[in-house]
């Protein structure tokens, strides 16, 4: 399954929210330098869903797609 994911980089705070069935908003405080802010969406979207996720496409853009184990 693939979701499409925004991520906010340099949020105030961690979560996730999901807004329709197969897209989410990841907000996380680290910065999108270095990756930083893309492992840490990654390891955010695993543990709200309970499943392993990784990057498809998006790598430097803020809208992503994941792939959903």
């Amino acid at each position: 399954m693939l979701i499409k994911v925004r991520v906010y980089p340099e949020s105030h705070e961690n979560k996730v929210v999901q807004t329709e069935t197969d897209r989410y908003e990841v907000f996380v405080r680290a910065r999108a330098e270095h990756n930083h802010a893309n492992l840490l969406a990654t390891h955010l979207l695993c543990q709200h869903l309970g499943r392993g996720v990784k990057l498809i496409s998006g790598g430097t853009k803020q809208h992503k797609i994941f792939k959903v184990f």
